[in-house]
């Protein structure tokens, strides 16, 4: 069995930094878009003891392989999602007039490919609004069974267009098959 980390929306890494010192026995997969985020994150994983078992992806978790446009704002809110709004306490508003396209990557593909049933997978998900499409399809596709504990900072409250039943609908689902733990 293998034990594996998986942080989605990594940002600036020091949240990936802790884990890797609380989990030492984990590998590690990082997933951050923004760009200007890569260096940080790199510096933190140059700090573990052993950064070879850790890979950093560029990209954004999504729905499907491809590229998608990421709306760059404060970097703890930017988002791939447009209709986000953002709380007046960050210094900087997402600007959707000048999108960034960034490479995507089909989770749920992805987690079929790397890791089996019987591994111990711990996910923590920050990915500013696109937590909603990427879990109904691991929910539909039933890939949502290959985590065995999901950190999860819901991002509903900042999208006028979605309801509070459409987000207690998918936190239900989500926590029928996984170990959800709210991540803030």
């Amino acid at each position: 069995m293998r034990k594996i980390f998986i942080d989605c929306g990594t940002n600036l890494g020091i949240v990936l930094n802790r884990f890797m010192h609380e989990l030492p026995d984990h590998e590690f997969y990082a997933f951050e878009p923004n760009a200007e985020l890569i260096p940080s994150i790199r510096r933190h994983v140059e700090q573990a003891q052993d950064s070879a078992r850790i890979e950093i992806s560029p990209s954004a978790v999504w729905t499907h392989d491809g590229t998608i446009d990421l709306f760059l704002g404060h970097h703890e809110s930017s988002t791939v999602m447009p209709g986000k709004r953002v709380p007046p306490m960050y210094d900087q508003q997402i600007d959707y007039s000048s999108p960034v396209p960034v490479p995507a990557i089909d989770f749920s593909a992805w987690l079929r490919r790397t890791v089996s049933p019987g591994d111990h997978v711990v996910v923590k998900m920050d990915i500013e609004g696109a937590e909603y499409p990427v879990l109904t399809k691991l929910l539909d596709d039933g890939t949502i069974n290959l985590i065995s504990v999901l950190y999860i900072e819901w991002h509903h409250d900042r999208f006028p267009a979605m309801s509070r039943a459409e987000h207690d609908h998918v936190a239900a689902a989500v926590s029928a098959c996984v170990d959800v733990r709210d991540w803030d």
